[in-house]
Order: structure tokens, then C-alpha cells, then sequence
């Protein structure tokens, strides 16, 4: 009988390793004999798949359980969908981007959020044919695709380049200061609200200041030295 020199579980003397943590035994002592071993061999990786796809299941029936009953609910009482579209929409947009990524081993950032930003603008498009809006080509779909734009090419950047990440993140904020000038006069020209730009230009101005900002710290060796041995980045 002997115990592993690392975590101290009990050993058989044919225990090629510690069953537990995996270190090897050796005692020139004591000769190896083969034989049954104490404990069964441990798959951790098995066990963490099992335990993952039925925690996914669970979480898949408790997002098709309430979608299911709001459309039989919304069809019984009044004969045809009318507000369970809403919920339904909202259920799918949060299983897209909460749930569905984890089915996949290792999930492309960019293809689940270019899903996500597809899954809201069809709901978008869903809300403005119930309602009757006439809001979504003129307003929804440029917002959406242009924030969809953005988000995209940072994370695709950021994953791909592995580099300059001071003149993606500089970028970043210069495109969201202008797309804030192209919202405003979206909302003008749906809403008819009026004929120029209010409030769109203070964002841009600082978003803009901020944005070159880091492009100089960029550029400037020493600052982006001192940058990075402060904030790691």
C-alpha cells in the first residue's frame, strides 16, 4: 500500500500514475505488478461534454416552453398572432445570442454576431409590418447594418490583425461619432422632425477628439510605451 507524493491518495502498487492529479509513480523499491487498479480510469473531458449539451437542452426547452405558450395563448384568445410575435421575436433574438454560441466548440465571433444583428433586424422588420410603420428601410435597417458594420470589423480585426489595437479602437470611436451625424438625420428624414442637425455634434466632436487621441498615443512609440506598462494594452 502507498500513497501518491503529491495529493496522498491511497495507491495500489500497480498504479502507473496517481489516478487523481496524474503523477507518475516510481519507487525502485517496490517491483510494479499488473493488476486491477483501485480506481477507475477518469475522463474529465467526457464528463464536461455530457454535463454541457444537457445543461444547453434545459436551457433550449425553458426558451421553447414559454414561445410555445404565448403563441397558443395569443391564438386561443384572439383567434390569430398578435402579441405573441413580440415575445416571440424577443425569446429567439435573446436564445441567438445567449445560447446558441455554446452549441459550438469554438464559436466565430463574427458569424454569431453578424447572426445576431440579422435576428434583430428581421424582428425590426417583423414590428414594422404588424404596425404598419414604414420605419424600417428609411430608419431600422441603415441603423442596424451600420452598427452591425462597426461591431463587426472591430471583432473581426481584433481577432484576426492581433495587432494595433490603439488605431482599431481609435477607429472605432471616430466611425461611431460619425454614425451618430447619420442617425440624426435618419430620424429627420423618417420623423420629419426638422431640417438640421442638433445634438449629433457634440458626440462627434468628443467622440472624435478621444478617437484621434489614441491614434497619436498610436504613433508616438514612448507614449504607447508608457500606455501599455500602465494599463497592459
Amino acid at each position: 500500500m502507498s500513497f501518491c507524493i503529491k495529493c496522498g491518495v491511497e495507491l495500489s502498487e500497480s498504479e502507473p500514475k496517481c489516478p487523481l492529479c496524474s503523477t507518475v509513480v516510481y519507487h525502485p523499491d517496490v517491483p510494479q505488478q499488473n493488476g486491477k487498479t483501485l480506481y477507475p480510469p477518469y475522463n474529465k473531458n467526457n464528463e464536461e461534454t455530457i454535463s454541457q449539451s444537457g445543461i444547453l437542452f434545459v436551457l433550449s426547452i425553458i426558451c421553447l416552453i414559454p414561445l410555445v405558450l404565448t403563441l397558443m395563448i395569443d391564438l386561443s384568445v384572439n383567434d390569430s398572432i398578435t402579441w405573441a410575435g413580440y415575445a416571440v421575436g424577443a425569446i429567439l433574438i435573446v436564445y441567438t445570442a445567449a445560447i446558441l454560441p455554446i452549441w459550438f466548440r469554438n464559436p466565430n465571433p463574427v458569424i454569431f454576431s453578424a447572426a445576431d444583428f440579422a435576428v434583430v433586424a428581421l424582428y425590426l422588420f417583423y414590428i414594422d409590418l404588424v404596425t404598419h410603420g414604414g420605419w424600417f428601410l428609411s430608419f431600422a435597417f441603415p441603423v442596424v447594418g451600420g452598427i452591425a458594420l462597426i461591431v463587426i470589423t472591430q471583432i473581426a480585426l481584433i481577432r484576426y490583425v492581433k495587432r494595433g489595437y490603439l488605431f482599431i479602437f481609435g477607429g472605432a470611436i471616430i466611425a461611431s461619432g460619425l454614425f451618430g451625424v447619420l442617425i440624426e438625420l435618419l430620424i429627420n428624414y423618417t420623423f420629419h422632425l426638422r431640417d438640421k442637425l442638433v445634438w449629433s455634434i457634440y458626440p462627434l466632436v468628443a467622440l472624435f477628439l478621444i478617437g484621434m487621441g489614441l491614434i497619436v498615443i498610436a504613433i508616438h512609440k514612448p507614449w504607447k510605451e508608457s500606455l501599455h506598462r500602465k494599463f497592459f494594452i
